[in-house]
This record gives structure tokens, C-alpha cells and sequence, in this order.
């Protein structure tokens, strides 16, 4: 075997090990740390125990131990064994053991010293999933309190050293420089149009590697399955070649099929691969490689209430592991589906799992594992409270937890499932209603990417059963698929995909297997579509769901929210079902939309039966908007959802009283009974008690406005009755009969003139009282009124025939003695007509 750069660290790399140290190793992509650090613990003599590789995918875990077993000359399964969540080569000889994350907790449920374990090896750290963090957080715990002889290796070529090296306190370094071939790295000129796909970017890229003449093979990146399809269809439509061979690579297919991309194939590969490529793995002959630029991501699923994936670009990390690839062998060149412009835009480092992700199974397989609270333990990197506190919410809602934070027999049950507790909790409860072979389906269907293709034509059995479920639906049509041997006709007929299908398939299988264990009966009731329901609310009560009216399609959800079922839903005649997705989503506007699918009818007496204590009922008043009028309301409520309400004319009237009048008030509803009458009225009372502040007149503020308007909806529900009601009466009876003639008294509003008629009086607080009236009307007054008992003039505005101000004044004999003579030889020429004095 030629030497590689890990070699040369050989003895650095031993020496910790025999000074009781551990290890952190920073060696880029093809050094060989992967396959050659844990041989040479092995050869060393030093690892008395087992040594358990960690490995972020299944491929990588089964195809580095068939390496390092095929370059020790032995079988896979001996002394070089592997372990993944579908399939296993272990034995009682095997002392290296790869694994995928996952395996190293469920390990410290059945043995919690790893008793059997010397060295625990953390390969490719840098892609942080949350399991990698829990396992190093449990192997260092246990390494401090009773296995001081426990050895830790981190390994990674994009590690950040400052912070693993601080929480694993005295932890030795080694690094190792690599070997690398220069890259020439290209990316599009352009940004992509939206619309673009991605798979035929990848495919004209590879098309024009091939006609320049790029020598080796080439390695795609894709997101997923789907993509990798479509972009292996393109190619084979841009290339139209017979010396390409098109390679598919991803966890799911068969390990046959992976081993082909490691193997000769006589002609120019094009392996097209999920990121299960971009590290650990060597594969032999790549020259170029072709990034998407996207990764399926695992992020907390509000929709579904737990963890799933989603498509997002990746890191500057990831993109440089990428082209690292193309570099391992020989030069070569890496096409990036991006222009230059947004290689900026993308973050440094993937945010870790522990960040993004739903906690509630990790909180509880923690609690199984003896720590108090999530708290406790030794986090590498502490998640959010508040996910902590999500997490604990969650649990205590499908009754892992108790209301003291104690865990629960039915709590053990479920962390004894790997899967998310909600799954778990669906699956204990369907064993006991004799469904459990729907409920795994429907459990596989939720943790898979959907099988519909389309809109699709459900066969007639799925609509036979009394309860109209979604999953009932699916199970039918992917049963009829499957009787059918995944017949391509018959998948279009039903708008079926075909992978997607035997995903969700195998995935159930999977859970079945788990059942069987668990001593639960696999064969269901006639009545399982039921029992699957009844599951499901267990399962989900948080999403529980209640239509509105039978004309809509709109469902009333938890704290006062709404949704939409999905048009296509089977449960769309159903008054109460539960939705076990939930998506919120923003339309062109960017308004939000809520959309429930995956759903399945409920009955009330399910709810009764299952929730007691969760039931209230509330009765009130309240202001109905359209009708503008307060009505009585009575309210049905369980698990925070409004299940049933009656609304009613008969209302308690001092109650309707005053919730109309705080309405009117909140809302500033248009009141025109006060008008410029009362206005008036209000403004003369505060400018006399300006003028006579012993008198203790009303100030009219706000809590005199709020009495009045109480006073003026006394024994009314409707704001139609009150909106005109005259409110001056209301006002005045603010004031005592005393009150009301001394402000008559000395404020009158108004003042008779010599010529019969009344000179309307205007009092606004902090200004003189004033009046208007043509000239003619004012003979004979000739001193200026007063009010105020005799202590105010009035400010009279002086009009002209025409209604035109020819002066304002508060002294009405100067006026006539000083400017009435001038104006009046003015006026009498323009408007002889009117009587001059």
C-alpha cells in the first residue's frame, strides 16, 4: 500500500496515545486518516478493546471498513466490522468498528461504560450533527467520572481547533499537511434564472468538460435522489456517448450499486452523488467535479413537528471539501453552478445541528441516560433555552413527562424507539388498538419524501372506511402499487413515484421490525383506520384541527390560529380531524398561509375519552364586528382549540352596556349625537370654570367622556341604537341643577340685539367669547355686551351686507364713534338698498 501523509504522524500520533492523552487530528480530504489511524491504534497494542469509527452516512461507515478490512487482507465482519441503522457486519472478533452517529447513543442504553470500548474515533467533526455532539458530550462524560482509560480522537480536514481543544482540556494536537493537486475552480458567468434547473446546468457542464477534452472522471453534487435522477437523464441527453458511463451515488441504493463507482468501468465515469461524497471516501479515477451548491439540510419541521430535511446551499467549507475532491489524484478542474458575485453570500461554517434542529428525542434519551435535565450535561456547544424548553413542552404534551418534569413509564417506552417521541408515541399507541402495520406506514410516510407524483386517483378502497384519512388513502394506493411490482404504468396512472415509494416502503419495514421487538402484534384490526386516528391525536395533539362551517375549507387550530386543509385532503368532509403537517407558508404578497395536509377525521368523543382534563368552557359578551353589536357567546374548548361555539341575542344587559360603550370608545366609533350642540355646551362649562374656578364644574375629561358615552348606551346591545341618540342631555346631567343656571347665567349662549334677533355666543377655553352679526342688526347696541356677570366684553365680528367681516371688536362704542362714519360712506354707495343710521 503506497505510504500516505497521515503516515508521517504515525509516531505523534501513537505517543498520545501512550500518554494517556486525547487526540485531535486536522489532516485535509486523502490523507488517509480515515481508513489509517484507526490500524494503526490496532497495530499498536496500545487499544485493548474495541475502537468505534463515528461516521456522519451509512456508505461511508460500510465502505471505509470493507477498505481498511480488504487492505488487512481479512473479511468484513472479523476483526473490521461496521454497524449502520439497516444493516450490520460485526462479530465477537471484530476490534474496529465503524458506525454511523447514531449507533453510539443507543450504545450507552444497553452498556453505559462502552465497557467493551477502548478508543471512540470522531471522524469528519466538522459537520456537527447533533447525535456526533451528544455522543462526544456522553464518551467525555463517562472518560471524568469512571472510564479515565477511555480515549477520544477528533478527527477533521476543516475542524476549528480552539474550541474542541478547550472543551477536551489537555487534548493533544497533530496536523497533517496532505497532499493536494491544484484545482482549477470556475463558476458561472451569470447568476442562474430562478426557473433554471439545476440538473441541466450540472449536465452542460459535464457536456463541456467532455468536448474540451478534460481528461478522468467526473463527480456531480446533487441535493438529493430526485436530483440526481433528473441531472443522470440529462446527461445522458447532453453527452450521447457510449464511453460515459452515468453513475448514480446515495445512501439508499443498494451497496452493489455503490461499490460500482469504486470499481473500473472500462469508459469515463460520471458519478452523480449526495454529499455522502464530500468527505471520508477517495474515490478512484475523479478529475472534475460539478457543485450544485446545495445539500439537504436537517432542520426542526414545524410542519411536521419534527426534524427533517431541507434543500439549502451549503458552506464555503463544504464547497472547498467539494473541490477537494477533484484534486486527490492528479490536477483538475471544479465547476461551480454559481456566479462569483454570490460565493460571498454564503456563510463560513453549516450553522450545527444543535442549533437548528427539534430536541425533544435527544431531551428524553438524555433523561433515560441518568442526567436530570438537558442542562446538566456537557454540551461541546449548549442548545438554546428556549429549545430546551420546546423540547420539555413537547415531551410533557405526549406524556413522556410528567407535570413535575419526571419522566414516564410511558416515556421509557418511547426512547426505546429510534425515532423522533411523536413517531414513538404513535406507534406504542396504534400496538394497542391493533394498527400498528398502518401506523409504521404512516410513520415511514412521514419521515420519507412524499410518493405523490401528481394529483393522485386513490383506488375505491380508500374511500370505504367510515373514517376519511389521508394515511388510509396512501396505504391503499401504495399498496396497490406494490401488488403491482412498482409497475410504471400503473405508478403513472396513480401519480405515484415509484423511489419514493419503496422509500416509505422500506422505511416501514424497518419500523415493523421494531415492533416485532417490542412484543407488539403486527397484524391489524378491521377497524385500524380508526385506531390509526385515535393514534394520531395521541401522537398530535397539538395539531388538532377544527373546520370552521362545512362551506369552507378554513380550520380552527391551537392558540386562536387558523389554517387550511388541503383541497385534496380526503379529510375534507370532516368537522374535527388532525393534521399531522402544518405548513406556514408566504404567498407573492409575503401574506402567511397555513396548510394542513396529511390529516385524518377525529370524533368528539375520541376527544372526551382521551382529553378530560383538557376540556373548558367559557360563556361571555362579546363585540361581534359585522353586526356591530354585542352578543353572548359560549365557548367549547380542548387542548387549546375552539371545538364548538353558540352565539345568542340573549345577553345580560348591564354587561352589553358597558362592552358597547368600551367599544364604542376603543374603536372611536362615529357618535352623531354629538354634535356641534353639545360640542358648544361642553366648551362653554370649561370656560366658565375657568372664570369661576370655585364653582367646581365637570373638567370634561376623558373619564366624563367615557361616563356619558355609558350613560347614552344604557340598555342597549346594538350600536345602531345609540349612534344618532342626542348627547347633550347626557352632558348636561353631569352638572346639578344649580351648575346648569349659573352656567346659563353667566354665559349665555347667546345675546338679544336692539333689532329682536339672538347673536349666537362662541366660548372656547383660554379665548375670549365671541359673536358675529351684520351692522344693521347692531343699532342701538351701543356699548359692547358682557358676560361673566358684567367682567368679559364679547369679540364682535362686524359684517357687512354681504357677510363680509369689516371688524372685530370688543369695544362697540368706539367702533360707531371712530369707524363706523367712514364705512358707512363706503358701504351706502355699494349697497344703498340697506337701511344707514
Amino acid at each position: 500500500m503506497p505510504a500516505l501523509p497521515i503516515h508521517e504522524r504515525r509516531t505523534q500520533i501513537l505517543d498520545a496515545f501512550k500518554r494517556g492523552s486525547n487526540l485531535i487530528v486536522r489532516a485535509p480530504t486523502g490523507s488517509g486518516k480515515s481508513t489509517q489511524v484507526p490500524q494503526m491504534l490496532l497495530d499498536s497494542g496500545i487499544v485493548a478493546g474495541q475502537a468505534l469509527v463515528l461516521q456522519p452516512r451509512r456508505l461511508a461507515a460500510r465502505m471505509l471498513a470493507a477498505r481498511v478490512a480488504e487492505e488487512r487482507g481479512g473479511v468484513l465482519g472479523n476483526e473490521i466490522g461496521f454497524q449502520t441503522r439497516f444493516e450490520s457486519a460485526v462479530s465477537d472478533k471484530t476490534r474496529v468498528r465503524f458506525i454511523t452517529e447514531g449507533i453510539l447513543p443507543r450504545m450507552f442504553l444497553s452498556d453505559k461504560n462502552l465497557s467493551t470500548m477502548s478508543a471512540v474515533i470522531f471522524d469528519e467533526f466538522h459537520e456537527r450533527s447533533l447525535v456526533t455532539d451528544v455522543g462526544l458530550g456522553l464518551v467525555f462524560d463517562l472518560q471524568k467520572k469512571s472510564r479515565p482509560d477511555l480515549r477520544i480522537i477528533v478527527m477533521s480536514a476543516t475542524i476549528d481547533i480552539g474550541p474542541i481543544k478547550t472543551y477536551l482540556a489537555g487534548a493533544e494536537i497533530v496536523e497533517s499537511s496532505g497532499r493536494m493537486f491544484p484545482v482549477d475552480v470556475r463558476y458561472l458567468n451569470a447568476p442562474v434564472p430562478v426557473k433554471t434547473p439545476v440538473w441541466d446546468l450540472a449536465a452542460n457542464a459535464a457536456a463541456a468538460l467532455v468536448r474540451q477534452g478534460a481528461q478522468g472522471d467526473i463527480l456531480i453534487f446533487m441535493p438529493g435522489v430526485y436530483e440526481i435522477r433528473r441531472t443522470a437523464e440529462a446527461i445522458l441527453q447532453a453527452v450521447r456517448s457510449e464511453s460515459v458511463a452515468v453513475l448514480p451515488l446515495y445512501g439508499d441504493l443498494p451497496a452493489n450499486r455503490q461499490h460500482q463507482v469504486m470499481e473500473p468501468a472500462g469508459r469515463r465515469k460520471i458519478i452523480v452523488a449526495t454529499n455522502i461524497a464530500e468527505t471520508s471516501l477517495t474515490i478512484p479515477g475523479v478529475r472534475h467535479v460539478i457543485d450544485s451548491g446545495l445539500a439537504r439540510v436537517n432542520r426542526y419541521d414545524s410542519g411536521r413537528g419534527f426534524n427533517t430535511l431541507f434543500t439549502e446551499p451549503i458552506s464555503l467549507d463544504s464547497a472547498d471539501q467539494r473541490a477537494g475532491r477533484a484534486g486527490r489524484e492528479d490536477s483538475g478542474i471544479c465547476v461551480r453552478l454559481w456566479d462569483a458575485a454570490s460565493q460571498a453570500g454564503r456563510s463560513r461554517r453549516a450553522t450545527p445541528e444543535i442549533l437548528r434542529v427539534d430536541l425533544a428525542e435527544t431531551v428524553l434519551h438524555l433523561r433515560m441516560m441518568g442526567y436530570r435535565s438537558a442542562n446538566d450535561f456537557p454540551w461541546f456547544e449548549k442548545p438554546p433555552d428556549t429549545a430546551i424548553s420546546a423540547a420539555n413542552d413537547l415531551l410533557g404534551l405526549l406524556g413522556a413527562l410528567d407535570s413535575g418534569g419526571v419522566i414516564t413509564d410511558s416515556g421509557k417506552e418511547m426512547s426505546e424507539f429510534p425515532m423522533h417521541p411523536r413517531l414513538a408515541r404513535l406507534l406504542l399507541e396504534a400496538g394497542k388498538r391493533g394498527a400498528v402495520r398502518l401506523a409504521t406506514f404512516s410513520a415511514a410516510l412521514l419521515s420519507e419524501r412524499s410518493a405523490l407524483a401528481g394529483k393522485p386517483e386513490y383506488p375505491e378502497e380508500a374511500h370505504r372506511h367510515e373514517i376519511a384519512s389521508d394515511f388510509f388513502g396512501q396505504y391503499c394506493l401504495l399498496e396497490k402499487i406494490q401488488q403491482s411490482g412498482f409497475d410504471p404504468a400503473v405508478c403513472l396512472r396513480y401519480a405515484v413515484n415509484a423511489g419514493a415509494a419503496r422509500n416509505i416502503l422500506r422505511t416501514q419495514a424497518l419500523f415493523l421490525q421494531h415492533c416485532r421487538r417490542k412484543g407488539l402484534h403486527t397484524r391489524d384490526s378491521l377497524d385500524a383506520p380508526a385506531a390509526l386516528a385515535e393514534s394520531l391525536l395521541l401522537a398530535y395533539p397539538d395539531h388538532l384541527a377544527v373546520r370552521k362551517d362545512k362551506g369552507t375549507l378554513i380550520c380552527r387550530l391551537r392558540d386562536n390560529r387558523h389554517g387550511e386543509l388541503a383541497k385534496n385532503s380526503l379529510a375534507r368532509s370532516a368537522e374535527i380531524l388532525v393534521a399531522a403537517e402544518v405548513r406556514e407558508t408566504k404567498d407573492p404578497k409575503q401574506k402567511l398561509k397555513t396548510t394542513l395536509s396529511l390529516a385524518t377525521e377525529i370524533k368528539k368523543e375520541w376527544l372526551q375519552k382521551l382529553f378530560k382534563d383538557q376540556w373548558r368552557i367559557e360563556s361571555g359578551v362579546e363585540w361581534n364586528s359585522v353586526a356591530q353589536a354585542v352578543e353572548n357567546r359560549d365557548r367549547v374548548w380542548c387542548l387549546d382549540v375552539l371545538i364548538e361555539e353558540k352565539k345568542g341575542i340573549d345577553v345580560d344587559s348591564e354587561k352589553a352596556t358597558a362592552l358597547l360603550a368600551d367599544t364604542i370608545l376603543e374603536k372611536d366609533l362615529k357618535l352623531f349625537g354629538w354634535d356641534q350642540t353639545a360640542i358648544d355646551f361642553v366648551n362653554r362649562v370649561k370656560w366658565v370654570s375657568e372664570q369661576f374656578p370655585d364653582q367646581k364644574l365637570p373638567a370634561f375629561t376623558d373619564d366624563d367622556r367615557r361616563l356619558v358615552v355609558h350613560a347614552l348606551c344604557e340598555g342597549e346591545r346594538r350600536y345602531e341604537k345609540v349612534k344618532d341618540k342626542p348627547v347633550l342631555p347626557f352632558l348636561k346631567e353631569l352638572l346639578n341643577s344649580a351648575q346648569q343656571r349659573f352656567v346659563d347665567s353667566v354665559a349665555p349662549p347667546s345675546v338679544e340685539l336692539p333689532s329682536g334677533r339672538r347673536m349666537r355666543v362662541v366660548y372656547e377655553p383660554g379665548k375670549q367669547p365671541r359673536g358675529r352679526m351684520r351692522m344693521q342688526d347692531l343699532y342701538g347696541m351701543r356699548s359692547t355686551p358682557a358676560v361673566a356677570n358684567g367682567r368679559v366684553n364679547l369679540l364682535i365680528e362686524i359684517l357687512a351686507p354681504n357677510n363680509r367681516p369689516v371688524q372685530i371688536t370688543d369695544d362697540l362704542a368706539g367702533f360707531w364713534k371712530n369707524h363706523y362714519p367712514e364705512l358707512k360712506k363706503t358701504l351706502s354707495r355699494k349697497y344703498p338698498k340697506h337701511e344707514w343710521r
